[in-house]
């Protein structure tokens, strides 16, 4: 749970920079199908034989595999879900890509595969270098695009880094469990490896200083996330403990509708006491919810 202070922390980084988004797919509720309906839909179309048909990762897998072509099927999934996406409400109270825009933020992280934060920057005057995450062989990578962005209150051109890929570029989408699997593995892989310069690196040093330097806004993320335990596991535990400072994470409360309000307490303090351990203070409630909050609290300005 948030305190007074974990609010004044926050709105003092924000405004000045120092805090770092990842943006999950509840940043994006209501615009794009949540996953475990594309998930669904997906199963009954290729007639997926297993119980976990809510599963978006093993039913894409099921539909590589039966289809023999992974890039093909991911060509599709985008033409299907992720082509001619209308922009979200920038002007909406709490939208969450406009709400960032507004703040002098050198660098946004997303396991997103769309492109709305992009939008929302450039709809507040910015101009983003929208780069995605070479976790592939034969991935387009370019050690110039990684320049140190601006700092200070004048960040024109701020960096937004897919780490599983953008929906322009269809074979850089992190969807199968293969794909996580292998990005995983590539992640471990290059933690004991020499950085040689101009080679392909997941986490490029200019991200390694970002992360290392700022506090971390987790945006729209669940705690079975697939994607939420890679950036957990796969990224933060690995920052120096020197380097860990208070973190911040927007989510829902992983219980059931029906979950009673003893489930619903015990499942909290659980959580609180995960996260903590983590250094993360976490917000209960939708990513909208949150940063009206936020505005009210810094008074309706950056």
């Amino acid at each position: 749970m948030l305190t007074d202070q974990d609010w004044e922390r926050l709105a003092d980084q924000l405004r000045s920079g120092k805090c770092t988004p990842f943006l999950g797919a509840g940043a994006c509720h209501g615009r794009i199908k949540v996953a475990s309906e594309i998930s669904r839909e997906l199963a009954r179309e290729h007639g997926y034989p297993f119980a976990d048909r809510h599963d978006l990762a093993r039913v894409m897998r099921y539909v590589s595999v039966r289809n023999g072509d992974p890039v093909f099927v991911k060509e599709k999934f985008v033409r299907e879900y992720f082509t001619d996406l209308p922009s979200p409400d920038f002007s909406s109270p709490g939208e969450p890509h406009a709400a960032l825009a507004k703040f002098p933020i050198p660098m946004y992280l997303t396991t997103n595969y769309d492109d709305f934060m992009a939008r929302a920057l450039r709809e507040a005057g910015r101009s983003p270098r929208v780069l995605s995450c070479p976790w592939y062989a034969g991935a387009p990578y370019s050690a110039e695009d990684f320049d140190p962005p601006a700092t200070g209150t004048d960040v024109a051109s701020p960096i937004v880094y897919h780490l599983h890929g953008v929906a322009t570029m269809p074979e850089s989408l992190v969807l199968t469990e293969d794909d996580y699997i292998q990005f995983l593995i590539a992640l471990a892989e290059e933690r004991h490896r020499e950085y040689v310069s101009g080679r392909a690196v997941l986490i490029p040093p200019i991200v390694q200083e970002v992360l290392s330097r700022t506090s971390l806004l987790f945006i729209g993320y669940s705690l079975q996330d697939w994607n939420f335990q890679v950036l957990l596991h796969g990224i933060l535990r690995e920052l120096p403990p020197t380097h860990r400072r208070r973190h911040v994470s927007v989510q829902l409360l992983p219980v059931g509708r029906n979950a009673s309000a003893e489930e619903r307490r015990r499942a909290t303090d659980y959580l609180d006491e995960y996260f903590g351990d983590l250094k993360i203070s976490v917000y209960w409630g939708t990513a909208r919810d949150f940063f009206i909050e936020l505005d009210r609290k810094m008074g309706g300005s950056p």
